[in-house]
């Protein structure tokens, strides 16, 4: 077997109503619905390891400040955990280490906005 579908397989395994509320839901599966279609990662007829180009884009900070660090850091250790392609793991590692420095923007009372679609 591939490697594991990014959105049907980690995804949503994370975000979840439970994780999130349905308002940041429904605008992180636009996001993500979005990223899939603009980088080709669905491992349904597309190419897993064009997740590193989504991690490294700007399309993947904006998901970010909608998910916050911490929903963000379990998504992203989910990823290295699930897939066995080291590029991956790096680009999610790499993700990892620069989201460690939002935390403390996240730690303040500083107004984080994030457009809506």
């Amino acid at each position: 077997m591939g490697e594991p579908d990014f959105l049907r397989n980690i995804a949503s395994k994370i975000l979840t109503p439970t994780a999130l509320d349905l308002k940041r839901l429904d605008d992180v599966r636009r996001l993500l619905a979005s990223a899939e279609s603009k980088y080709k990662f669905s491992s349904y007829g597309g190419d897993p390891k064009r997740l590193v180009e989504y991690f490294e884009s700007p399309d993947f900070v904006d998901l970010i400040l909608v998910l916050g660090v911490e929903l963000s850091k379990k998504l992203l250790q989910e990823v290295i955990a699930s897939y066995s392609d080291k590029d991956i793991q790096a680009a999610a590692k790499k993700a990892l280490d620069e989201i460690d420095g939002f935390k403390n923007i996240e730690d303040t009372d500083t107004l984080l906005m994030y457009k809506k679609f």
